[in-house]
């Protein structure tokens, strides 16, 4: 029997595996709701105001911050695992998952200053 040539941490990997589970079930539910938007926006359903009032409340920017947020950690848990199985150099792979960080902890306050700044 061989031995594994680097046994990595000891975690079992079970919270990142659940959370990337939990995100795509969050992701399932609230992601075809901008689509759903897109498709009556594009089919003359809801004009420019009507799109107005349907993005600009409250329940539909909480709504569109779960979503920012279960995206990250969608985004982050995945990347991340292909990060750690595909480079094998300690400080590259630390570098590379800091710098995924940065851009997409960038990205996601960018995408939440956009959506609570719609009324102004």
């Amino acid at each position: 029997m061989k031995l594994a040539k680097e046994s990595g941490s000891a975690r079992s990997g079970f919270k990142d595996w659940y959370m990337q589970r939990l995100s795509a079930v969050v992701l399932a539910v609230l992601l075809p709701l901008p689509f759903v938007i897109l498709i009556l926006v594009y089919t003359g359903a809801v004009d420019q105001l009507g799109l107005l009032d349907l993005v600009d409340n409250i329940f539909s920017r909480l709504l569109h911050t779960i979503l920012i947020i279960a995206l990250m950690i969608h985004a982050y848990m995945g990347l991340k695992v292909i990060i750690e199985d595909y480079v094998s150099v300690i400080g590259w792979r630390v570098s590379l998952i800091g710098a995924m960080l940065v851009l997409m902890s960038g990205f996601g306050l960018w995408w939440m200053a956009i959506i609570w700044a719609w009324g102004g």
